[in-house]
């Protein structure tokens, strides 16, 4: 299989993963921090503030990478190990927040209680979600080695990740769960990981010194582009871009609340 067709199946199996473990800390966490909206958000917040950071941090690693296949490997790998983390930390801590509720048990929205939820999630979700955020970078620099092709080639691989990750969250929600349990999904999604990793790490073998470095091939024009300071539309564009992620977390959020009493729980 060529390489480009292998990374793209592994980034669609990747972005399966990824959802599934969202769902399966919505449900998991619930047992912990409440089978509440507040659970929902949490995750969904901790889960995209770790995509965000894992996307800036990989795009300097992308850059400084001699070989980005078998970096994307690794971080799919780190991936999977630290999600099995994930149940056995929260088994550990379920005493310790049994203990913090007793105090407020007439008011579980406590500001102080909602903090030490949101921290938990925080400690527990942060590492796996960075190194997600992390692939869409380093997978872009493998495939677009000219700047003539960055659109076309983030575009398709955000397509064929967001495709995984409707598959991913459909398997989970109506299958994986009712099936194979909480631990059995996560086994199966930590496997996953587990082999994308390994076979993209082994299919990358040699590449340092095959192929040639992405900075030989650009143009003396593109190379005065990235060094020009972004003019103030952009920056603008940019920063409109922004709000309307912000917006969208709210509409998710918005129509998880709504819908609850349609289609139930």
């Amino acid at each position: 299989m060529p390489l480009r067709a292998l990374a793209l199946s592994c980034f669609f199996l990747s972005g399966a993963t990824g959802l599934l473990y969202q769902v399966l800390w919505a449900r998991m966490l619930g047992g912990v921090i409440g089978n509440t909206h507040f659970s929902i958000t949490a995750v969904v917040a901790v889960f995209m503030g770790g995509l965000a950071l894992g996307s800036h941090l990989g795009g300097r690693a992308a850059d400084r990478s001699k070989n980005p296949l078998r970096l994307y490997g690794i971080l799919v790998l780190a991936v999977g190990l630290l999600c099995l983390l994930v149940p056995l930390l929260i088994i550990l801590a379920e005493p310790l927040f049994a203990s913090l509720y007793q105090p407020w048990e007439g008011n579980p929205e406590a500001l102080p209680l909602l903090l030490c939820r949101l921290l938990f999630c925080v400690i527990v979700l942060l590492g796996p979600t960075t190194c997600m955020g992390a692939t869409l970078p380093v997978l872009a620099k493998f495939l677009a080695t000219r700047m003539s092709k960055v659109g076309m080639n983030i575009g398709g691989l955000y397509t064929v990740n967001t495709l995984g990750a409707f598959f991913g969250a459909a398997l989970t929600g109506f299958f994986a769960i009712a099936t194979l349990g909480l631990w059995g999904t996560t086994a199966l999604a930590v496997a996953i990981d587990v082999v994308i990793g390994a076979v993209v790490i082994y299919a990358a073998r040699g590449l340092d010194s095959t192929t040639p470095a992405p900075q030989a091939e650009k143009t003396r024009e593109e190379d005065a582009i990235e060094k020009t300071p972004l003019p103030f539309k952009v920056r603008l564009c940019v920063f409109c871009f922004g709000v309307t992620g912000f917006a969208n977390m709210l509409l998710q959020i918005s129509w998880t609340k709504a819908l609850i009493p349609t289609i139930g729980n």
